[in-house]
């Protein structure tokens, strides 16, 4: 023990230098560990931090595809928690489009709660190079996000993902994380974090139990009454509104650039309106609304990629909704029948691809 103490009291730089030469090969490996996908092998929950917690989630599902990519085509979902609710599973998303006339697909719901248009970003970054469709899902909430919450991604919070085209963004519109060459920030503060919420398991019993994950966090939950969802609606135009206004023009930035970096890599982008409770919201959020989806149907356009909005089609009403945006499970089946009809057609127009 003394030995170990002197040597890390040891100021000698050669000393230092050769700790230095061995750490740096370490924390690439354990960088690499994550970023390869490899993780995945170990299964999922016995990485849960908690039975809810969609960044881990997401991220060891993005690691499982890179490392073991579906041999049909796949397509996935990506957007905050309103795109969490919004499906009731990949899977039986991918039986839907068979059974609507469309191939036989892989599927998966990559969305998490407050899923930046980074994290978006670093998702489509490291999706494989197979028949990929990326559905991009869009509503109120995506649109009020910080640059300082969406810069976090390039060091790996809150998704465990690298993505270089994402960095070289940021630090040319920024300036921020220009040396920001790792994510292992963010692994570190996921394992801490990780042992701080299983410190039960470990002190207590002596073993960390797996801890399924439960991918609809709010169906525990009440709906909330008509005058309460009322009062959300005024709450968002007085609280949320202004800051809407004051990012709006850089989370399209970041839209655009997310699906440019999809077309470039091959991928197949589509643009879809995630639900939202028409019959409660009316047409109090009209100007915000169409303040966003102007230059979104803009970006559609410009990269030709196909732009989808069936909520007036689809009529879910109010008591399908836990409050504005998140659905339940019977508005749920609903929403992703009209999602799966909408993808069967695309792939059997050629809209989206089957094959490379």
């Amino acid at each position: 023990m003394n030995s170990f103490r002197r040597g890390f009291l040891n100021k000698s730089p050669l000393v230092l230098l050769a700790a230095l030469v061995l750490l740096v090969p370490a924390l690439l490996a354990i960088q690499a560990f994550f970023t390869s996908g490899a993780w995945s092998a170990i299964p999922v929950q016995r990485w849960m931090r908690t039975s809810t917690d969609d960044y881990m989630f997401v991220s060891w599902m993005v690691g499982e595809i890179k490392r073991d990519p579906p041999c049909r085509p796949l397509a996935v979902l990506l957007g905050g928690s309103s795109g969490r609710e919004a499906i009731v599973s990949g899977p039986s998303l991918a039986r839907a489009v068979h059974d609507d006339g469309g191939p036989r697909i892989a599927a998966r719901n990559l969305s998490s709660r407050m899923q930046r248009y980074a994290q978006s970003w670093a998702i489509v970054d490291n999706l494989p190079d197979t028949p990929t469709t990326v559905l991009v899902g869009v509503n109120l909430g995506r649109f009020t996000t910080s640059p300082k919450s969406n810069y976090n991604q390039v060091i790996g919070r809150e998704l465990l993902l690298k993505s270089d085209t994402l960095r070289r963004w940021v630090v040319a519109r920024s300036g921020e994380h220009r040396y920001s060459f790792t994510i292992l920030p963010g692994i570190f503060t996921a394992l801490a974090s990780y042992l701080e919420q299983r410190e039960t398991d470990l002190l207590y019993k002596g073993r960390l139990h797996p801890k399924p994950y439960k991918p609809h966090a709010f169906d525990g939950r009440k709906a909330l009454p008509p005058a309460e969802k009322r009062a959300l609606v005024e709450k968002w135009l007085t609280k949320y509104y202004p800051a809407f206004n004051k990012v709006l023009d850089f989370n399209l930035a970041m839209l655009d650039e997310l699906v440019r970096t999809g077309e470039s890599r091959g991928l197949d982008i589509v643009i879809v309106e995630l639900p939202y409770n028409r019959e409660i919201v009316g047409d109090a959020f009209d100007e915000a609304l169409a303040a966003y989806r102007v230059p979104t149907q803009a970006i559609a356009e410009r990269y030709d990629v196909p732009y989808l909005d069936f909520n007036d089609e689809v009529a879910i009403p109010s008591e399908d909704f836990l409050d504005l945006s998140h659905l339940r499970p019977a508005g749920r089946v609903v929403w992703q029948a009209e999602l799966a009809r909408r993808l069967a057609g695309m792939y059997r127009d050629g809209t989206l691809r089957e094959t490379l």
